[in-house]
């Protein structure tokens, strides 16, 4: 066996390991990128090509080469401010992911309209075909047109909570959440959707599309 370390100056110190009786070696390497910040990656050489099979960079993302994979942890996203608009949307969900996760943080309407969620693919959101529907202390509604998350609102409302989203595999996806009002009022949520496409957009937004942003922040994170 042989063992082959590699340092970010330059590579003059490596470590290799191995089989005599194989084809295969593998190569640790800690090469210095641009910022002058290194990264940590694991090679495996076959028949004298080297290929990255996993790399650490200086910041703690793990990627793998097969299958594909990007941070395995959690990936939160950027908060937006839901402060104006009738909608906010987050685009560039990767195609593999099997969780999304909506953070709502004090988010009020300018009315009383419910709070939904609408997947999108890449032809578009996707406003029909939905089965889903919320409890809360004096009722229940349903819709068809997203997953209906909260309600019903009022214009001073803030609403905080998370509803996930999870792949049920062949574009199928389920929704399940738990909001709060400031008030005391909670909503529980439930949902149904064949997609018929590969999710990469989720939309943030009202039963009747008109109402519009007026305090707090939104958020998703995702997982694979």
């Amino acid at each position: 066996m042989t063992i082959k370390i590699t340092a970010a100056n330059g590579g003059s110190d490596s470590l290799d390991f191995g089989c005599a009786q194989t084809a295969i070696v593998a190569t640790v390497t800690g090469t210095e990128v641009s910022s002058g910040e290194g990264k940590l990656e694991l090679k495996t050489t076959t028949g004298g090509t080297s290929a990255a099979k996993l790399t650490i960079a200086a910041n703690g993302t793990v990627t793998l080469a097969s299958p594909a994979l990007s941070n395995v942890v959690i990936q939160l996203q950027t908060a937006v401010a839901s402060t104006s608009g009738t909608s906010i949307d987050f685009t560039g969900i990767p195609a593999n992911v099997k969780r999304v996760s909506v953070l709502y943080s004090g988010v009020s309407v300018s009315g009383t309209s419910n709070l939904q969620i609408q997947l999108g693919t890449s032809g578009g959101i996707v406003t029909s075909g939905y089965a889903s529907g919320i409890g809360y202390r004096t009722g229940e509604a349903a819709s068809t047109a997203g997953f209906m998350v909260a309600g019903p609102s009022g214009a001073a409302s803030l609403w905080s909570g998370v509803v996930t989203i999870n792949s049920f595999g062949s574009d199928i996806w389920t929704s399940g959440g738990t909001m709060s009002r400031d008030d005391g009022w909670a909503s529980l949520s439930g949902g149904y959707k064949d997609l018929g496409g590969t999710l990469t957009q989720i939309r943030i937004t009202t039963i009747n599309g008109s109402d519009t942003f007026d305090a707090g922040s939104v958020n998703i994170s995702w997982e694979f």
